[in-house]
């Protein structure tokens, strides 16, 4: 907290509103104008950036729709982002409309934007060409807020949150890229997948509280900046079929960039989630969102982008339908290495292991085995009306199973040698049935069991009878103890409440009682008949000012006794006002220095009223005898000890009157010694008088 001497507040506020005018003649322009480009915005560095540059531009609408938060204009250099006030009613801009935007710089949480204060429009102007871009171009960045151009193959379409949108996916050179768009090129939504698109639109950018990228879009202003290229057959599933095995094989005279299809029998079913289909030597990996119901065992198409996996192929963004009913295939008998060799990869097989533990997160169930020397883990996604009863707890560690599931393996560093193993895989159950009990764990002999018993309840009842024998002295010893505190508290309660009263008293006695005998008697003298007109004027004032010092006396009691006021910062807050008070009256400017960090401590009411009444002596001394026109004070809190100073300029004291007023000074002392601090005076006759109090802070209370 600060505060300036009262006499210089006027000529203080002038200064700081020329200043605050110097100030506004340099914030808000580059040399003095103002930025008009785009591209001038975002060249600037960030640290100018920040000094709210003022901006007009004069450019065209690119994309506008506050449901999406994407408000988008570009002049002839570049686009940028228009960043309104919140709470303010946006314009109804649309895309084509030329306008004038006038507003101050902004950094902006990725990229410069433009804090608009004024937005006219101007009339309608074209959209700028569009700029053909890479992917590696959109994810670098760089091409935030432009209106570019980019062309895909459309791999999923849905409808976005805002309502009148959709949300297309493309897959485009090294990327997928999601594109919003209030129209499509086509009458259903459906025959857009697989087509070849191109798309112009603006690039918008998501980004996380360190300003890194993470995901770009592109908003689409207009139906015609949504164009179909090539568009998808007409039944996709007139397309041939394709074996599993051949899929990602070297084939130069065609690529995988459109859907292929394949078929098989269903090894694994998630709906809306993952399908694993196998054909006569292979099983691949369904991603798809559908959830039309299949069986294990139902023969299927599937139509889908074919994509790396962690080991073999897996289709993404599938669609598939059911082509027949049909039993569940006969898995493959194999051995833990014949599984670490990858061939069986996505098929469905059949091994036994030992069960080494049991565990579960959140939905899935894990089961821990081993044979031989190779551990690995079975899976199983439960169902949210299977119970706990529906579970591996019937499984018994160190039980032998036989398991059937999809084989996944973990592939890990590969090598082309025919001695290469997966580094693990995972078995991916169906259901509970897939796991058998071969043979249960083997149990120990009842001679161990009962020397293990024995052993155990000889230890139990030895803890128990040490715990309870513990547990009794303790409470003993709790309850001594507690009465112990408890008397001790009241007895230092009591004489703290006894201290407290016979202080109170003694203030009120010494003070006020002083002052009442003054009162009484200048009312006596007043009503006396022998007193002149002059002299009962005289009274009546000394009256007035006797009882205008009691009221202050009596505050000052009530502030020190009042324990809301138990604070360093209530203390320096008093100590301020009190200053400030006295000294207007005396007509001598107060300048206050109270540190902001003062720490939260309280103080008990003995040491506030000790050092306040040993700075009311230091004030009194200055208002009598100083002659000064300053005063400083300073409050702060250094190495655990309260520092208050008084300070002012007038003529100091010589050596004569030091010792003249040396009971006052006796005083301060005496005051700070009973609160363990001192008090130090500094005096000169050419710069006044410093007097210094330093007291210990009272140590809290545990």
């Amino acid at each position: 907290m600060r505060n300036f001497f009262s006499p210089c507040h006027h000529w203080l506020a002038a200064a700081l509103v020329v200043g605050g005018l110097l100030g506004a003649v340099g914030e808000g322009s580059v040399n003095g104008e103002e930025l008009r480009t785009v591209s001038a915005i975002r060249a600037l560095p960030v640290e100018q950036l920040q000094q709210k540059i003022s901006v007009r531009l004069d450019g065209v609408v690119t994309f506008f729709d506050e449901g999406l938060f994407s408000h988008f204009i570009q002049d002839d250099t570049a686009g940028i982002y228009l960043k309104f006030p919140v709470g303010v009613t946006l314009p109804l801009l649309s895309p084509g409309q030329a306008v004038e935007v006038t507003g101050t710089v902004n950094p902006g949480e990725y990229a410069p934007v433009v804090a608009v204060e004024q937005v006219q429009v101007t009339g309608a102007k074209p959209l700028p060409a569009a700029q053909p871009v890479t992917y590696e171009q959109l994810a670098s960045g760089v091409e935030d807020s432009q209106f570019v151009e980019i062309g895909g193959v459309v791999r999923a379409i849905r409808k976005s949150d805002v309502p009148e949108f959709f949300e297309i996916e493309i897959a485009t050179g090294g990327g997928r890229l999601l594109i919003f768009s209030k129209n499509l090129p086509v009458s259903r939504p459906d025959d857009l997948l697989d087509s070849t698109v191109r798309v112009r639109g603006v690039c918008s950018t998501k980004f996380n509280h360190q300003r890194q990228l993470f995901a770009i879009r592109l908003m689409v202003p207009r139906p015609e900046d949504l164009k179909l290229e090539i568009p998808a057959a007409q039944n996709p599933f007139a397309v041939p079929v394709r074996p599993v095995g051949s899929l990602l094989q070297f084939t130069p005279q065609e690529n995988f960039s459109h859907r292929v299809k394949v078929s098989g029998r269903v090894t694994y079913f998630v709906p809306g989630s993952t399908l694993y289909l196998q054909d006569e030597e292979r099983g691949v990996q369904v991603h798809t969102k559908s959830r039309e119901p299949l069986a294990v065992g139902d023969e299927a198409e599937v139509l889908g982008f074919v994509s790396q996996g962690d080991y073999t192929p897996m289709l993404q963004d599938a669609v598939y339908r059911q082509t027949g009913a049909g039993t569940p295939l006969t898995p493959v008998r194999v051995t833990t290495d014949g599984a670490l060799t990858g061939n069986f990869d996505c098929k469905l097989i059949q091994i036994s292991a030992r069960v080494i533990d049991r565990t579960r997160h959140g939905d899935e169930q894990f089961l821990l085995l081993q044979d031989g020397n190779a551990i690995f883990q079975a899976g199983l996604k439960m169902e949210k009306t299977e119970s706990a009863a529906d579970s591996f707890d019937r499984v018994a560690n160190g039980s032998l199973v036989s398991l059937t599931g999809v084989c996944r393996i973990e592939p890990g560093e590969w090598n082309p040698g025919n001695d290469w193993r997966a580094k693990s895989f995972t078995v991916l159950l169906r259901s509970l049935a897939d796991v058998v009990v071969v043979a249960s764990p083997p149990w120990w002999t009842l001679q161990k069991v009962l020397w293990i018993a024995g052993a155990l309840a000889f230890v139990t009842f030895a803890a128990f009878g040490w715990v309870a024998v513990l547990r009794r002295r303790v409470a003993v010893r709790t309850r001594e103890l507690e009465a112990e505190i408890q008397q001790r508290q009241r007895a230092e309660r009591r004489r703290e409440i006894e201290q407290e009263r016979a202080r109170v008293a003694h203030d009120l006695h010494d003070d006020l009682g002083a002052r009442l005998t003054e009162v009484n008697m200048l009312a006596t003298l007043v009503k006396s008949p022998t007193t002149s007109a002059g002299e009962k004027d005289r009274y009546l004032d000394d009256l007035s000012e006797t009882a205008r010092l009691m009221v202050t006396s009596l505050d000052e009691i009530v502030w020190a006794v009042n324990p809301r006021n138990d604070t360093i910062a209530s203390l320096a807050s008093y100590f301020g006002a009190y200053a400030q008070r006295l000294l207007d009256l005396a007509s001598i400017s107060c300048g206050l220095d109270i540190a902001e960090d003062l720490p939260e401590r309280p103080l008990d009411p003995k040491f506030r009223q000790e050092i306040f009444f040993a700075f009311k002596e230091a004030l009194n001394n200055v208002v009598r005898h100083a002659r000064a026109t300053r005063v400083w004070l300073r409050i702060s809190v250094r190495e655990e000890k309260l520092l208050v100073e008084v300070a002012d300029d007038g003529h100091g004291m010589e050596a004569a009157t030091h010792d003249a007023g040396n009971d006052g000074l006796a005083n301060m002392s005496e005051r700070l010694q009973a609160i363990g601090g001192e008090c130090e005076i500094t005096s000169d006759v050419q710069q006044g008088t410093t007097v210094k109090f330093r007291a210990p802070l009272p140590q809290p209370i545990l």
